[in-house]
């Protein structure tokens, strides 16, 4: 039997779902970023992990035909490469660190980030040789991995990486599916492998996917209409407005 969510605790999902679920439609990810705003007011912290993880899974898989055509899995593999690496850091530490040290540490890292992306913008895009280029990538993918093992957040930062490489907006879109897509489902794996997953958390992915994929949809939409250069602000902007609320949590 379902457990029942509180009044309050319907409101939190229902807007988180709607909110979340129209920025990934826009930037390709970032439904924890601003999910989160919401949820870590009614739902405990580890419940809000899986909700994020497991509805940005719920989002990737719902607008996989839209980018499917765009993926280059080749491409991909460097980023996939670091994040395997990355992922078991992060869930270690997810295990062994406070999590007002783990959000404090993710908010400075993604705001420190952000600040060169912002300052890299007025410049040509960052150019390496294929060896440079690739270990780059593992390392970016690494760095994805680690924040996600911590955080549920893990294709912010390769999000971001992809417009400092000067790619379009659908080459960005179709790097962070596949990433999105490996280490979210790695991460949900591992959830329900160990059972670490409350019923309520469950609960709560299922209510909250339609409103998800309905707004995504619509999020498209906007997405569609944006050149490439208000397309990487609006990335940043999102990544610098969940890091700032992670650090705000710690006051």
């Amino acid at each position: 039997m379902l457990l029942q969510l509180s009044a309050h605790q319907m409101l939190l999902l229902g807007a988180a779902a709607c909110m979340g679920g129209a920025i990934f439609g826009i930037a390709g990810f970032a439904f924890g970023v601003i999910a989160s705003l919401f949820l870590h007011h009614g739902f405990a912290t580890a419940d809000v992990i899986f909700i994020v993880v497991t509805g940005a899974l719920v989002l990737n898989l719902g607008l996989l035909p839209r980018f499917w055509s765009e993926i280059d899995l080749r491409r991909s593999l460097p980023f996939l490469a670091g994040a395997t690496l990355g992922l078991p850091i992060g869930l270690a530490l997810l295990s062994w660190l406070e999590p007002r040290v783990i959000r404090a540490f993710v908010g400075v890292l993604v705001i420190g980030y952000c600040a060169f992306a912002l300052r890299q913008q007025s410049r040509d895009p960052l150019r390496f040789s294929a060896g440079g280029g690739r270990a780059a990538d593992v390392s970016i993918g690494l760095a994805g991995g680690v924040v996600g093992g911590v955080s549920g957040l893990g294709p912010l930062l390769p999000g971001i990486w992809y417009g400092l490489r000067g790619l379009s907006k659908v080459e960005q879109r179709a790097l962070a599916q596949p990433f999105g897509l490996y280490v979210q489902g790695l991460m949900v794996t591992w959830f329900l492998a160990t059972g670490t997953v409350s019923d309520r958390a469950v609960q709560s992915v299922a209510m909250a996917a339609p409103m998800m994929l309905a707004a995504a949809w619509l999020g498209l939409r906007v997405f569609d209409g944006l050149s490439t250069a208000r397309f990487q602000r609006l990335v940043i902007l999102v990544a610098i407005v969940g890091a700032a609320f992670l650090l705000v949590r710690q006051l």
